[in-house]
C-alpha cells in the first residue's frame, strides 16, 4: 500500500501538480477499490 502512495506522489510531482486531477484520480482509485471490496465481500457472501 505504502508504494502505492509513493506511486501517487511522483506521478503527482512529475505533472506540475494538477490538483484538481489529483484529487479526480484518487477519487477514482478509491471507487474502484470500494467496489471491488464490495464486490469481493458478496460473491464471498454469496459463493
Amino acid at each position: 500500500m505504502r508504494l502505492f502512495f509513493i506511486f501517487i506522489y511522483l506521478k503527482t510531482k512529475r505533472m506540475k501538480t494538477n490538483w484538481k486531477n489529483v484529487v479526480l484520480y484518487i477519487v477514482r482509485i478509491v471507487e474502484l477499490v470500494l467496489t471491488g471490496a464490495v464486490g469481493g465481500a458478496t460473491s464471498g457472501l454469496l459463493g
